[in-house]
């Protein structure tokens, strides 16, 4: 019974995988180098220091120079209050 389950189980999750990168979802896989989108400095793996959860859970960056706040595809995800004008 184990068995068969895996036999379901694996497959699924390669294709939300897939699907997911695909989409540049949270769960996708980004092989590509990252940019910042505000001032297009690069992103290293390397110093990659996640600031939230998100981050840690799927992938982000803090750009050092703007800090402008990423996710793993380089979109922005620094979130602003918009602006209230009464």
């Amino acid at each position: 019974m184990a068995r068969v389950v895996w036999l379901y189980l694996i497959p699924l999750v390669i294709a939300v995988l897939v699907v997911s990168t695909l989409r540049k979802g949270r769960l996708g896989i980004n092989l590509q180098p990252v940019h910042c989108s505000s001032c297009k400095t690069p992103m290293s793996a390397r110093r990659r220091r996640p600031v939230s959860m998100s981050q840690l859970m799927f992938g982000g960056w803090v750009c050092p120079h703007c800090g402008t706040q990423m996710d793993k595809w380089g979109r922005n995800q620094s979130h602003t209050a918009p602006s209230s004008k009464a």
